[in-house]
């Protein structure tokens, strides 16, 4: 099997990414499993999959950052990753999720196909977190402002402007609550507080007081968590939990560490966490992922790793497991004696203490200072894993030390007997004529009008003006405006020409539909409108109106 791997991946034979499967694991072993052609394996091109060739796992390459124009900087990109462990990069129902192409996100389809970018305003310091109440709905701060952007129309709106603070921040590791309505955040790098959004309600703040602290969570029943930068048993050292008023209520870790919050097997809510750092650690569990109850801090040894291990932890809405990706910082090779149990893994760990499945070996060597690490990010429903790796190019086809790209795994829901894939559902998103996939050449001039799709249209009549619109699904249909000064435009799809249309209409028409396709492979298309400068007799004018496009894909 080993062999045979090896052997498809060099002759290129990988599979499409319409065959991606649910993985299937090795379940049982603990001993040292090794990585076989550690040193020379490398992934496939974007959009295809290998099977790992130990554990059995299909895996999707998501990204390829240095075949990826810099929105922001020009050029090409260096990384796609992951934000961080503990939130959720997937929506709820997995249709999308969204990937840091170094300073700003790019938007993906569920099945691990690029869409576009997000505006630079969503930048790698703004947290943007899903809405757990629709699927289209992504929160984000700038500045003292909470605001909320949607992926299908492109409309940005602030929430709420907290005037007391200059800025506001989740210290790059807070989601959004279980209920989907409540952030907890810090002002001016001082104050926490809990804010509801259905209600517009900021609940009392705690002063910190100069003390340091690195993060700040919310758990599953709207409680706070605060990290304290010092360990010890007195207040305002390790980890200590607060209620939504920011009431103390107990100490539940003598130190800080890499974590998670969710639900345990009889709905208690839990802190799942690393305890490396912990001066009086639980017996017989050093270097332990430790399950802790929040409403007593009881703790329970989930499972033990080599001191030589680091990991971060993921954890999906309470189905009884949390996702570990371990990681080696000394660089051991496979087969040397630093290659202990679970290097360089992905792993469920079962919330009963019953045990650890094993999924993949990520292959990423610490070749740089943070990008290396996985930091992997498990959807709500914990049936999908997604992992950063820069799989040693640097080393094998010289990479710039930065690189590191994103994998998907499929997990199914409980990672034992993984369930068949639900058959595709068509999906309409629209866009707007201002979204980013949507570039222009030539003169095209904005309108205003309210009968426009989102408010707004551009148009242009010079010959040769263009709308370049990237997409990601199986159809589109162009949405336009029609009237008695419209004029005729050339529709090219991936650089095909397939009509010219004729846009003239003796009574006017908004949000009319212009042109339409479908059946496409469900990949990366470019839909190109061209003005030609002429009309039929007996227009009046020669525009062309860009107002929206429709695109048909699969969830």
């Amino acid at each position: 099997m080993k062999t045979l791997v090896r052997t498809i991946l060099l002759s290129g034979s990988v599979l499409l990414i319409g065959t991606i499967e649910t993985a299937s694991a090795q379940l049982t072993s603990t001993g040292i499993e090794l990585a076989p052609d550690y040193d020379t394996l490398v992934p496939p091109s974007v959009g295809l999959t290998y099977v790992d060739p130990t554990f059995g796992s299909t895996i999707q390459r998501v990204s390829n950052a240095l075949g990826t124009p810099n929105a922001d900087g020009g050029g090409y990109l260096t990384w796609i990753e992951n934000e961080y462990s503990t939130m959720s990069a997937f929506n709820s129902n997995n249709s999308n999720f969204i990937l840091v192409h170094e300073s700003y996100f790019g938007l993906y389809s569920g099945s691990g196909h690029y869409m576009h970018d997000l505006p630079l305003e969503i930048n790698s310091s703004s947290e943007p977190r899903w809405s757990r109440k629709d699927n289209v709905t992504l929160y984000y701060h700038s500045g003292n402002m909470l605001k909320s952007y949607n992926i299908s129309t492109g409309a940005i709106a602030v929430v709420h402007t907290f005037s007391e603070y200059t800025s506001i921040s989740g210290n790059g590791e807070m989601d959004i609550s279980y209920d989907g309505d409540h952030f907890v955040y810090c002002g001016d790098g001082q104050y926490i507080f809990v804010y509801q959004i259905s209600t517009d309600k900021k609940f009392t703040v705690l002063n910190t007081a100069g003390r340091s602290f690195d993060s700040e969570y919310i758990t599953p029943e709207n409680n706070v968590i605060v990290s304290w930068i010092e360990t010890g048993t007195v207040r305002y050292t390790g980890q200590e939990l607060f209620d939504i008023n920011m009431n103390f209520l107990r100490q539940v870790g003598h130190a800080d560490g890499h974590k998670d919050v969710t639900f345990d097997t009889d709905g208690n809510e839990i802190l799942v966490w690393t305890n490396s750092n912990d001066p009086l650690p639980i017996p017989n569990c050093n270097n332990g992922i430790v399950k802790i109850l929040l409403s007593n801090g009881a703790q329970t040894c989930l499972a033990q790793l080599d001191w030589s291990l680091a990991v971060h932890i993921s954890a999906p809405d309470g189905n009884g497991t949390v996702f570990v990706d371990t990681e080696a910082p000394s660089n051991p090779e496979s087969g040397a004696s630093g290659w202990v149990a679970y290097t360089n893994e992905i792993l469920q760990v079962k919330l009963d203490g019953s045990g650890v499945i094993r999924w993949a070996q990520h292959r990423s060597r610490p070749l740089n200072s943070y990008n290396w690490q996985p930091k992997l990010t498990v959807s709500r429903d914990g049936t999908r894993l997604l992992y950063a790796s820069d799989f040693d190019l640097q080393v094998i086809d010289g990479y710039t030390s930065e690189y590191s790209d994103t994998y998907l795994i499929v997990v199914g829901s409980t990672g034992i007997n993984p369930p068949p894939p639900p058959s595709p559902t068509p999906i309409v998103v629209r866009y707007e004529q201002n979204n980013p996939a949507v570039q222009y050449t030539g003169s095209w001039y904005p309108n205003s009008g309210a009968f426009n799709s989102g408010g707004s249209a551009t148009l242009a009549m010079d010959a040769g003006s263009e709308a370049k619109f990237t997409f990601t699904g199986t159809g589109v249909t162009w949405i336009g405006y029609r009237d008695q000064w419209s004029g005729l435009a050339k529709v090219y799809l991936d650089g095909v020409l397939k009509a010219t249309i004729d846009t003239y209409s003796a009574a006017a028409q908004a949000q009319a539909p212009e042109y339409s396709i479908s059946g496409l492979s469900d990949g990366a298309h470019r839909l190109t409108i061209v003005v030609t400068g002429q009309r039929d007799s007996e227009s009046n004018g020669d525009w062309v109106w860009v107002d929206a496009f429709d695109v048909t894909t699969t969830s």
